[in-house]
């Protein structure tokens, strides 16, 4: 059931969801058992995704706006974390989680071959989008997380300290060649943000895996080369940079839906107004919330594009500064993890896969989150993949004691 929804995840929506939904219940239904046979005991993990469900339950029980879509928001953000939580308890051979990681990666193909297609053969669509992922900002994000996980598995086949590679071996082309393809989509796409965080991604991947300085030139020279002639084919990335700082509106007039974020957040700072529920926020709202502070409301500050543009500023107005401080815990305790084991991870193959897939849904997740709504709906889903095939790798071959 689990790989048959990394297939479907970014291309059939329907199949996806009924194959996660089996896994799901299929995967509550074996740790039940363990739990009343005492096989299975809880770690710290545990305690973190217990702490994500729990606090957002509180905001879906008790919101500032009621009866709306906090149900359908908490839904959604339940499915993610439960698909992390219950991978991260698996128990895999070695064989199951490099078989997982590769058809994560491979899943992504097809659709993006296909949008392509749309874009560049058909011309049906104007953007680049994933079938099942949808909006160009999203499909972006969840291109950015297998860009990364493809430059850790490249990277992977490499020795660490010496530029020493067998260039026969097809697959080494293949993984390189995904990876270039993978880049260039993000180049193609309109995600200014996802291009800027996949680079850093990159960079920080090759740095941190790799010693060999001769490789680490050749790499910083490819990267260059291509957005050379990125710039030289007018990339849609680049020219929609160019036309916003003509238009001094470099941030997409982010500024002014971040406004309406700071200033909802004020109807309900504990909990929050519900999941999902930003969309119902209205101008006559903030107008109320401004003059009660004696403060002169100007309508021309605000702007209402459905979502809050930030993964921050969404945990604090969907689920209050108890959601805010619990996304932050999340985020710290994952790249906690991810430095704490980076060593142990580059000894072996399989580790600097798994540990890549990881940091780059890190990256994605809380990089491109500070000015797009990141963590819902598919990306969430791939993000809490990899963070529990790491964590449940780590948790069966890891030996702490080695380690600390």
């Amino acid at each position: 059931m689990l790989a048959l929804m990394i297939v479907s995840l970014p291309s059939l929506e329907a199949p996806k969801n009924i194959f996660l939904l089996a896994y799901l219940i299929t995967r509550v239904s074996t740790e039940l058992l363990a739990f009343k046979k005492g096989m299975r005991k809880w770690n710290k993990w545990d305690k973190v995704f217990l702490t994500i469900v729990c606090s957002a339950l509180l905001s879906t029980l008790f919101p500032g706006m009621p009866n709306l879509e906090e149900w359908r928001g908490y839904k959604v953000l339940l499915t993610a974390i439960l698909t992390g939580w219950l991978l991260s308890r698996a128990n895999y051979t070695l064989k199951n989680y490099y078989l997982l990681f590769k058809l994560i990666v491979f899943s992504a193909l097809p659709p993006l071959f296909f949008a392509f297609y749309q874009v560049l053969i058909l011309k049906s669509k104007s953007f680049l989008e994933l079938h099942s992922v949808g909006h160009v900002n999203h499909s972006a994000i969840y291109l950015t997380i297998i860009f990364g996980a493809s430059i850790g598995w490249l990277l992977s086949k490499i020795d660490s300290n010496k530029l020493n590679f067998n260039l026969k071996k097809i697959n080494f082309f293949l993984i390189g060649f995904i990876s270039l393809v993978l880049f260039f989509s993000l180049i193609f796409g309109q995600s200014r943000a996802a291009l800027g965080i996949g680079t850093i991604l990159a960079l920080c991947l090759i740095f941190v895996i790799i010693k060999n300085k001769e490789f680490r030139i050749y790499s910083l020279i490819t990267l260059a080369a291509i957005f050379v002639i990125s710039i030289f084919f007018n990339a849609t990335v680049i020219t929609k940079q160019i036309e916003s700082q003509k238009k001094n509106n470099v941030l997409a007039n982010r500024y002014k839906v971040w406004n309406v974020s700071i200033e909802a957040a004020r109807f309900s700072p504990i909990l929050g107004i519900g999941m999902s529920n930003w969309h119902f926020i209205t101008l006559e709202q903030l107008k109320k919330s401004v003059e009660k502070r004696n403060v002169v409301f100007e309508s021309k500050n605000y702007f209402f594009p459905g979502h809050s543009h930030s993964l921050y500023l969404t945990a604090l107005v969907e689920r209050g500064l108890v959601g805010l401080i619990v996304t932050l815990i999340f985020m710290f305790a994952w790249i906690k993890q991810l430095a704490y084991s980076l060593l142990w991870a580059k000894k072996t193959h399989l580790g600097i896969c798994l540990w890549a897939g990881s940091f780059s849904a890190w990256m994605a997740t809380f990089g491109i989150g500070l000015v797009n709504t990141t963590f819902h709906h598919e990306h969430a889903i791939l993000a809490c993949l990899f963070l529990g095939l790491y964590l449940s790798f780590a948790n069966k071959f890891m030996d702490i004691k080695k380690i600390s």
